[in-house]
C-alpha cells in the first residue's frame, strides 16, 4: 500500500463524517486505496474518488447516493445494503464482487464492467449512459435491470429470477453464452436482440409485448420455453440449437429459422406474412386459429400438429417427414404445395372439414 491509501485509511473514520472534507482529501490526493476493511453505516452521498482502488473491503449499510465514481476499481469486494442512487460511474471496474441488497437506481454508467461477481437482489434500474458489459456473472432473484436506456452485454453470465423489462431507447442487447432462467424481458423496446450459445434453466424467458428492428437466435438450447407473443419485430432468425417459441399476436413481416430442432413451434393464434422452416426437426407445431400469408417447410420432420382452424394463403411443403398426428380439422389452404411427402410409422392424419390434399 502506498503512503497516499495507507495515510487514507488512517483517516477514513474521521473523513468519511463529512464529505466536504473526504472529497477536499480526495482532489488532492489523486488514487487513494483502501484495502482489507469494513466500511459500515455510514453516509457519503455525494463523494467524489478519481483514479481510486478498493480492495477487499467490506461495504455495509453504505450510502453514497448522487455521487461519482471515475476511473475507479473495485476488487473483492462486498457490497451489502448498499444505496448509490443517481450516481456516475465513469470508467469503473468491479471484479469478483458481490452485490446483496444493492440500489444503483438512476445511475449513469459510462464504460463500466461487472466481471467475475455475484448478486442477489441486485438493482442496477434506469441507468442512463452507454454500454454496459457483464461478464463471467452470477445474478439472482430479485436482480433487475428494468427501465434502463443503454445497450446491454451479458457474456457468459447466469441470470436467474431477473426482471428486465422496460427497457428503452431502442439499443442493443446481445447475450452470448451464460444462462437465463426466469428472466423477463417484456415490453421494451431495443433496436437488436441477440442471443447467441445460451442456455436456459428451469424457468421460460419472455420478450412478450417488446419491440425490436430484429431478433437474433443462434445455436441456444432453450426448450424450457422462449416467449415471444405480442412482439413486434422487423425480422426474428433462428439457427441452430434447441427452441420452444411461440408467436401470438405478434407483428413480424419475416420469421426464418435453419437447422433447429423445436420442442415446439407455435403459430397458433399468430398472424403472419412469412414463415420459413428449413432443415428443421419439429416435435409439436401448433397451427390453431392461426393464419400465414406464405408458409414454406422444407427438408424437416414434423412430428404433432394441431392446425384445427389454420388459414394461410400459401403453404409449401417440400421433402417433408410428417410423423405423429396430424389434426388439420377445418383447415383452409387457398394454395397448398406439397412435395416429396413421406409418411412416417406413427402418422396420423385428419382433414376433416379442410380443403388440404396430399
Amino acid at each position: 500500500m502506498n503512503m497516499f491509501s495507507s495515510e487514507f485509511q488512517k483517516k477514513w473514520d474521521e473523513l468519511s463524517k463529512d464529505v466536504d472534507k473526504l472529497n477536499e482529501y480526495t482532489q488532492t490526493h489523486p488514487n487513494i486505496e483502501m484495502k482489507n476493511t469494513k466500511v459500515e453505516d455510514v453516509n457519503i452521498d455525494g463523494v467524489i474518488f478519481n483514479g481510486a482502488t478498493f480492495e477487499n473491503v467490506d461495504f455495509t449499510g453504505v450510502s453514497s447516493s448522487k455521487s461519482k465514481y471515475l476511473k475507479v476499481r473495485f476488487v473483492n469486494c462486498k457490497f451489502e445494503n448498499y444505496k448509490a442512487w443517481n450516481s456516475e460511474f465513469v470508467d469503473v471496474v468491479f471484479d469478483n464482487c458481490e452485490f446483496i441488497l444493492t440500489n444503483f437506481l438512476g445511475s449513469t454508467v459510462v464504460n463500466v464492467k461487472i466481471e467475475h461477481c455475484k448478486g442477489v437482489g441486485a438493482e442496477f434500474d434506469d441507468l442512463r449512459g452507454n454500454e454496459l458489459l457483464v461478464e463471467d456473472t452470477i445474478l439472482n432473484d430479485r436482480s433487475s435491470f428494468t427501465d434502463g436506456r443503454i445497450p446491454f452485454v451479458f457474456r457468459n453470465t447466469t441470470l436467474s429470477g431477473v426482471n428486465m423489462m422496460g427497457l428503452s431507447g431502442n439499443n442493443t442487447l446481445l447475450i452470448e453464452g451464460g444462462l437465463l432462467d426466469e428472466v423477463n424481458f417484456g415490453h421494451s423496446h431495443f433496436s437488436t436482440v441477440t442471443l447467441r450459445r445460451v442456455k436456459q434453466g428451469e424457468g421460460p424467458v419472455r420478450f412478450n409485448g417488446a419491440t425490436m428492428e430484429s431478433i437474433r437466435i443462434e445455436d441456444v438450447d432453450m426448450w424450457r420455453g422462449l416467449s415471444l407473443a405480442e412482439i413486434k419485430a422487423g425480422l426474428v432468425s433462428i439457427e441452430g440449437g434447441t427452441l420452444k417459441t411461440a408467436f401470438s399476436d405478434s407483428i413480424i413481416p419475416k420469421v426464418y429459422a435453419r437447422g433447429v430442432e423445436f420442442y415446439l413451434f407455435s403459430l397458433s393464434e399468430a398472424n403472419l406474412p412469412y414463415v420459413s422452416l428449413i432443415d428443421c426437426m419439429i416435435h409439436d407445431f401448433p397451427l390453431w386459429d392461426g393464419f400465414v400469408e406464405e408458409l414454406l417447410v422444407q427438408n424437416s420432420i414434423i412430428g404433432e400438429i394441431d392446425g384445427e382452424n389454420f388459414k394461410a394463403d400459401t403453404v409449401v411443403w417440400d421433402n417433408v417427414t410428417l410423423d405423429g398426428k396430424v389434426d388439420l380439422t377445418n383447415a383452409h389452404i387457398n394454395d397448398f404445395r406439397p412435395t416429396r411427402i413421406k409418411r412416417g410409422p406413427k402418422l396420423n392424419l385428419m382433414t376433416t372439414g379442410s380443403n388440404i390434399k396430399f
